[in-house]
């Protein structure tokens, strides 16, 4: 968080350590109910520079003062959790001295967004869309851990530094404590006396004392206002008849008046659902605020379409003239044109293509491949070939004709078979020496040779339909090699082909998941699901991607929905099995994973997995056979290999 600092308030012994650790430097800032201070870690090396918040609640009732520690203990471990996310500052630890409550957490170096939103010039839509798919990503992960936010503003959002992420901090533990001070005698339940919130940023539900997660995708909405209209939440109006915040009109007024662009229908409709009056009008939760959001970022960026690019790169491939590349290590020319990306050639850079008509211990060798204008020229190539020759071109076009026919099924471009087809036409008027034919070099032309019409080869292409499903082929079998930015781009090209190739978009998913890119696998599964809703495959992968994004609780959702879809797809019961382990749910972990193991024995991971849940079960030996059963599969599995040292050191064995 930004360090303006201020020096202590004269109440605190900058001397004594708090708890015996931390040493306060200077007072960050202070509210109604706590105290932010930067303080030094003084057990840890180099006496490392942490937040220091004080907690005083205005307590004297001793059991009151008893409830009020067991709730700050409960909204510790709440951080605790939260604060393994990349973009929410960890807590380092929790303590009490001297009946005052104390949360220590991680230094966050950057500025407040409330710094950022003072620049006089509205926000672009862009950076507008930017700033919700990080805001609204970090909230997705708050949400599945069951916890609203419910002070979503400028200064709860840090712009780190080194990496210029939003940072969101200030969980109102002390104020939900501080809240806490109605305590019944009886009961021991406790009532909020007052709502937790800022004015402007707060819907009504959350000013009544019932927040709800829609009331944080309230706030965020209000944020995107304030960055489009330059106009605080506090300021706009409101409609008198349906409450609702008419923010439109003020940013119509303020960008007119600073003649810049109005803001899009697409982003204002989902402007308008975050910030609804009635919270059950708004998005439910912050993922599904986030697939809205992504959806339109796809939209606007992509003003040519992918699609669109690929057609046009084809064409003009078709169009352009071919130059030869030789390459030196392996002896095999490939065409490279100027200003298009060659991709399908690529995966046939090793391959040499044999002889079809001399199938000779000759035509193993490596031969260079030359175009027109390098091959062998002799004066008399201007003239007509004698009408005996005639026949043997023909036959020997007859015998090329396979090689133009398997370049075509596999999508090599029609300049380069030319190419291929020269050179077997050339090699075969080569005698066994080396030289050329004498009776075979064409003769001067005759009257009769010219009026011969010469045979003409019209490659038949294959359909649009055929060429994506043998580049599908292609892109599984770089997959299954594991050469994925490979396999990335012939799915790419498939999906050229066929736009509605749903096996290409999950190929794509499951791809983009291994280059750990799970925003766009998402996208890709997305769009498999829309072509084929049952895609159980699909369905997977897009639950892997949501797990590398730490969503849990809607991947898990997806991999029950596969299970339910496809029994016998044992991915999906291993999927279910790993996410229901990583939130302690080992019971039910166990169930899915000897489900997949038995349709699948070979999975390494599904074995790995089983160990550690029979671990925390108790059942050691059947924990040391599985962890043994993953090494046996995979010797080099990493969580199996610690596991397993792990119960040798436990056990003794």
């Amino acid at each position: 968080m930004p360090i303006e600092m201020s020096s202590l308030p004269p109440t605190i012994d900058s001397e004594k350590p708090l708890g015996g650790r931390y040493k306060l430097i200077s007072q960050l800032g202070a509210g109604g109910f706590s105290h932010t201070f930067l303080a030094q870690d003084l057990h840890l090396p180099g006496n490392p520079q942490c937040v220091l918040k004080q907690f005083k609640p205005q307590i004297s009732d001793a059991q009151a003062l008893q409830m009020a520690r067991r709730l700050f203990d409960i909204e510790a471990r709440v951080l605790y959790q939260l604060g393994s996310h990349n973009q929410i500052p960890r807590l380092l630890a929790h303590f009490e001295d001297n009946q005052e409550f104390y949360l220590a957490q991680e230094l966050i170096e950057g500025e407040p967004l409330t710094e950022e939103l003072a620049e006089s010039i509205p926000w672009s839509e862009i950076r507008v869309i930017t700033l919700l798919q990080d805001l609204l990503k970090v909230l997705s992960f708050v949400h599945q851990q069951q916890v609203i936010h419910r002070d979503v503003k400028p200064s709860n959002l840090i712009r780190r530094r080194k990496d210029d992420k939003i940072v969101l901090i200030d969980f109102g533990a002390v104020k939900q404590v501080s809240n806490s001070q109605v305590v019944d005698a009886n009961t021991g339940e406790t009532t909020l006396t007052m709502s937790v919130g800022t004015k402007g940023y707060m819907p009504y539900e959350q000013l009544a004392g019932n927040p709800r997660f829609s009331s944080d995708i309230y706030a965020v909405g209000m944020l995107a206002i304030q960055a489009l209209s330059r106009i605080h939440p506090q300021r706009l109006e409101e409609d008198p008849e349906t409450a609702e915040i008419n923010w439109r009109n003020s940013c119509k007024t303020k960008r007119l008046r600073h003649h810049l662009e109005p803001v899009s229908p697409e982003l204002a409709e989902i402007v308008d659902h975050m910030v609804c009056y009635d919270f059950r009008c708004r998005y439910s939760t912050a993922m599904e605020a986030l697939e809205a959001v992504e959806a339109l970022s796809r939209k606007l960026t992509d003003s040519i379409p992918i699609r669109q690019h690929r057609q046009e790169a084809v064409a003009q491939e078709t169009q352009q003239s071919t130059s030869l590349k030789t390459q030196s290590s392996t002896g095999i020319s490939e065409p490279v044109e100027s200003g298009i990306e060659q991709k399908s050639t690529a995966i046939w850079r090793a391959a040499k293509l044999p002889n079809l008509s001399q199938p000779s211990a000759s035509s193993q060798d490596s031969t260079e491949i030359l175009s027109p204008s390098q091959l062998p020229v002799n004066p008399s190539l201007t003239s007509a070939p004698k009408p005996s020759q005639l026949g043997v071109i023909r036959q020997r076009l007859v015998k090329a004709w396979p090689i133009v026919a398997l370049l075509a099924l596999v999508g090599i471009t029609f300049p380069f078979a030319k190419t291929l087809l020269l050179e077997q036409l050339s090699t075969e008027s080569t005698n066994p020496n080396g030289s050329i034919a004498e009776t075979d070099l064409p003769q001067p032309a005759t009257p009769e040779v010219l009026a011969t019409p010469s045979p003409t080869l019209t490659p038949t292409p294959l359909s649009p339909e055929l060429q994506a499903q043998e580049l599908l082929k292609q892109a599984d079998q770089l997959k299954e090699a594991q050469e994925y930015s490979q396999a990335l781009e012939v799915y790419d090209q498939a999906i050229g082909s066929n736009q509605n190739l749903a096996p290409a978009y999950w190929g794509k998913c499951y791809t983009l998941n291994k280059l750990q890119q799970p925003a766009l696998a998402i996208v890709a599964c997305n769009d498999a699901i829309a072509i084929k809703p049952d895609y159980a495959e699909a369905i997977v992968s897009k639950g892997n991607a949501l797990e590398q994004q730490e969503l849990l609780i809607q991947a898990r959702r997806l991999y029950e929905k596969a299970t339910a879809i496809k029994p016998d797809f044992a991915e999906g019961w291993v999927s279910l099995g790993v996410a229901l382990q990583k939130v302690g749910r080992s019971e039910e972990a166990i169930i899915a994973l000897e489900k997949g193991i038995k349709l699948k024995r070979d999975n390494a991971q599904a074995w790995s997995t089983l160990g550690e849940a029979l671990w925390n079960m108790g059942r050691f030996n059947r924990a040391i056979a599985s962890l043994d059963k993953a090494l046996q599969i995979q010797p080099d599995h990493p969580e199996a290999l610690k596991l397993r040292q792990h119960t040798r050191e436990r056990l003794g064995r």
